[in-house]
């Protein structure tokens, strides 16, 4: 399964003791799981922000991968569920034909 996950600082709460330590080992962390194809992209979004896609098997999977991100005591995720856009549109095609359908036949 595919989730797009916005990652954002939190606005309260503990601050880290090393933010510079911090910030490298999440650009670390980060590029592995790029390399490993747990993530399809990372992406900074202006002007604080960062977002990814990554991959997960189950939302347990999910809830362990984002809490083995170095810097998760300190941001807030926003979770996305993402699914084929083809499969989007061709189902959205087979629901207007059925509700077409089903028009007609009433009429």
């Amino acid at each position: 399964m595919k989730y797009l996950v916005y990652v954002k600082d939190r606005t309260s709460g503990p601050q880290p003791q090393d933010p510079i330590a911090l910030n490298r080992a999440v650009r670390d962390w980060v590029g592995a799981r790029l390399q490993d194809g747990t993530f399809d992209c990372a992406y900074y979004v202006l002007p604080k922000m960062g977002l990814c896609i990554l991959n997960a098997d189950s939302h347990e999977s999910l809830l362990t991968l984002l809490r083995a991100w170095p810097s998760f005591p300190y941001q807030e995720f926003e979770i996305h569920m993402l699914a084929d856009v083809r499969h989007g549109i061709d189902n959205n095609f087979e629901r207007l034909q059925k509700a077409q359908s089903q028009s007609e036949s009433a009429a």
